[in-house]
C-alpha cells in the first residue's frame, strides 16, 4: 500500500527504542553484586529453583511469543526482557499539560492539546533471576516506557515489589506481566484518558533506580506517541482485509492506496482513474474519488500509478492549467510560449516577439487598437489578397495569406460564437448545453445558433476595412524615406544614410537595400555585398527602373 507518508516499516526511532537491549540486563547485573552474595542454599533447593525458573520462560515463551526476548540462554543467571502491551481495546484519550513557557494555543506550534490513539508505545520489562528465586528471593527488573515521567514509572516499580511481598517463595514474573498490561493506566489514574504533564519535582514518590530511560518533554513524549500510533494503525491496515470504495472487491490491505485523507481504493482502480484523467486533460479534477472529499492526490503517489512518462504529461498539465488562470499570462502567436502581460503588450522570451495583447499583431505603439470580429478579419484579408496581387509580394506571405482567409472561412461557416465573449464553437457531438471555457460560462448551443443566424452586425464595417486596408496599403509601398521589415513588412526610416535598420516589432536586423535578414554587419556590408550607407535617392531610382523593368515584363 502506498501511503503519505512513505510508510514501509517501524521509524528508526521507535525500532531503537523498543528492540531488546542488553544494557538493561548488565545493569541488573551490576545491581545484583551490589546487593551482596546469594544466601547459602541446599544444590536440592537451588535445582528445584532452576527448573522453576526454566518452566517458567517455556511457559512465557509460549504465552507471549516474539514479545520476549532471552539474551543468552546459556548464560545464568538467567536474563530476558519483555514487551508489555496495555489493554486498551477501544482506544484512549490522550491530554497535554504544556511544558514550561511553551503555548498549546500557539498556532505555529505543531503540538494537539488532544487526540485519540488505538495503540500505546508499549512497557519494556527486563528481568534478571537469581538463583534463589523463587524460593528467596525476586528477580531483579528494571522499567523502561517511552512516554511516561520517571516519576509515574517510580511507583510502577513499587507495585511490583508489593506484588512479590503478597506471595514470596512463588514464581512472580508472569504475574507482574498481567498486572502492567491490564492495570498500569487504572493505577496511574488515566481511566478516563492519559494526561501527559511534566514531573512533578515535589512529588512524594522517590525516584527508583530501576528506572531506565530518558526524562522527555511533553512534546517529546505526545510526539512519540502519535508516531507509535500511526506505525501500528498502518501494520494493522496492511495486514487486515478491506473492500475497495470503487470497485467493492476485498483485498489485502497491501493492495491499497491510501490517500491523507484516509480513504482507500485498491490500486488498480486507481491506476484506471488516474490515466482517465490524465488522457483526457482534466488533471485538476485528479482528486480523491470519495464523494464530496476533494482532497488532492499527493505526487508520490501519482507517479508510482502512472510511471514517468504519464507523470510528465500530468505536470505538464498541471502547468497549463495553472498558466491559464493567470490573468497577466498570455501566449505568444508564433511560437506559443507563456508570457508576461504589460499594459496590454508583450514580448516573448522565445523569439523576442513584441506584440500587441489584443489583436495578437505586431505592437503599434502610439496608435489605437482596432479588434476585429472573424467576419471583419475576412473582409480586411482579402482586400490585402487583391492588394498583393497588384504589388510584387512575398510568394511564401501570399500563401500563407490564403490559407489563413479559408481558415476563416471556414470557422465562419461551421460554428457559432459564444454569445458571451465571442469565442468560436464547432458541436462534434453530444447535447446542446455547451461550456466556455475561455469566460467559464455556460450557453445553450441550439439558442446560440438561432440568434447568431438572425443577427445583424451594426459595426461600420466599411471604416474599419478602410483603416485597416491603408494601413497594409502603407505596410507594403515602399517610398524613398520607408523601408518595410521583410518579416512584417512595417515601415521603417533610415537614420541618416545608413542602411542598417532594426524593427522593433519583430526584433530583426534586415538591409534597406536588398531587404534581406542582417545577421553579422561585417559580413553583409562589404566590396562584395551592399553599401552600408547610400542615400535615399539612390534607392528611389533603383527601385523605379525595378518596377519599368517589372512592367516590361508584364507586356
Amino acid at each position: 500500500m502506498e501511503s503519505p507518508g512513505g510508510h514501509g516499516g517501524s521509524h528508526g526511532e521507535e525500532e531503537d527504542d523498543l528492540s531488546p537491549s542488553p544494557e538493561a540486563a548488565r545493569m541488573l547485573r551490576e545491581m545484583a553484586l551490589r546487593e551482596g552474595e546469594e544466601p547459602d542454599l541446599p544444590d536440592e533447593l537451588l535445582r528445584s529453583n532452576d527448573q522453576l525458573q526454566q518452566d517458567e520462560m517455556l511457559a512465557m515463551e509460549a504465552i507471549y511469543g516474539d514479545k520476549i526476548h532471552i539474551f543468552d540462554e546459556k548464560a545464568r543467571p538467567r536474563s530476558f526482557q519483555i514487551q508489555v502491551h496495555y489493554e486498551i481495546p477501544d482506544g484512549i484519550s490522550v491530554s497535554t499539560t504544556p511544558s514550561q513557557g511553551v503555548d498549546v494555543n500557539d498556532p505555529n506550534s505543531q503540538l494537539p492539546n488532544n487526540f485519540n490513539v488505538e495503540h500505546l508505545a508499549p512497557l519494556s520489562l527486563t528481568c534478571l533471576m537469581p538463583p534463589s528465586y523463587p524460593s528467596h528471593r525476586p528477580p531483579y527488573f528494571s522499567l523502561s516506557v517511552q512516554w511516561l515521567d520517571n516519576v509515574k514509572v517510580s511507583s510502577l516499580c513499587h507495585m511490583l515489589d508489593s506484588i512479590w511481598a503478597q506471595q514470596p517463595g512463588h514464581e512472580v514474573v508472569y504475574e507482574w506481566v498481567q498486572w502492567l498490561q491490564s492495570s498500569t493506566l487504572s493505577h496511574l489514574g488515566f481511566d478516563d484518558g492519559i494526561v501527559i504533564q511534566q514531573p512533578d519535582d515535589s512529588s512524594v514518590i522517590p525516584l527508583d533506580v530501576r528506572v531506565v530511560g530518558e526524562i522527555l518533554s511533553v512534546e517529546d513524549a505526545v510526539q512519540r506517541l502519535i508516531s507509535y500510533n500511526e506505525e501500528q494503525c498502518h501494520e494493522s491496515f496492511l495486514r487486515g482485509l478491506h473492500a475497495c470504495m470503487i470497485c467493492f472487491s476485498e483485498y489485502t490491505g497491501v493492495d491499497f492506496i491510501k490517500l491523507p485523507c484516509q480513504h482507500y481504493f485498491c490500486r488498480s482502480c486507481m491506476e484506471t482513474y488516474s490515466r482517465m484523467h490524465v488522457n483526457e486533460g482534466t488533471v485538476l479534477q485528479l482528486v480523491c474519488p470519495s464523494n464530496k472529499c476533494g482532497c488532492f492526490i499527493p505526487p508520490n503517489i501519482l507517479k508510482r500509478l502512472l510511471g514517468d512518462a504519464d507523470f510528465e504529461r500530468c505536470e505538464r498539465l498541471l502547468l497549463q492549467k495553472a498558466l491559464d488562470s493567470m490573468a497577466d499570462i498570455v501566449y505568444c502567436p508564433r511560437c506559443g510560449t507563456a508570457c508576461l502581460e504589460d499594459v496590454n503588450k508583450a514580448q516573448c522570451s522565445n523569439c523576442l516577439f513584441y506584440f500587441c495583447t489584443h489583436c495578437r499583431d505586431p505592437c503599434h505603439t502610439g496608435r489605437d487598437c482596432i479588434i476585429l470580429t472573424p467576419e471583419e478579419k475576412l473582409l480586411t484579408l482579402e482586400e490585402q489578397s487583391k492588394v498583393r496581387q497588384l504589388s510584387k509580394g512575398d510568394i511564401d506571405r501570399r500563401i500563407n495569406l490564403a490559407n489563413e482567409i479559408i481558415g476563416i472561412k471556414e470557422v465562419l461557416r461551421s460554428s457559432i460564437p459564444c454569445p458571451h465573449c465571442g469565442i468560436a464553437f464547432i458541436r462534434v457531438s453530444g447535447c446542446n448545453h455547451m461550456f466556455c471555457r475561455n469566460c467559464r460560462r455556460e450557453f445553450n448551443y441550439e439558442s446560440a445558433r438561432t440568434a447568431n443566424v438572425s443577427y445583424v452586425r451594426t459595426v461600420d464595417l466599411l471604416r474599419v476595412e478602410k483603416v485597416q486596408i491603408e494601413r497594409k496599403i502603407l505596410s507594403l509601398s515602399v517610398s524613398p524615406r520607408q523601408h518595410p521589415c521583410p518579416i512584417c513588412h512595417r515601415p521603417h526610416p533610415k537614420k541618416g544614410n545608413n542602411n542598417h535598420l532594426h524593427c522593433w516589432a519583430c526584433q530583426v536586423h534586415f538591409c534597406a537595400l536588398c531587404r534581406k535578414l542582417v545577421q553579422k554587419s561585417a559580413e553583409h556590408y562589404g566590396p562584395r555585398g551592399c553599401k552600408q550607407h547610400t542615400v535615399d535617392a539612390e534607392i528611389a531610382k533603383s527601385k523605379t527602373k525595378n518596377n519599368d523593368d517589372s512592367g516590361s515584363d508584364l507586356s
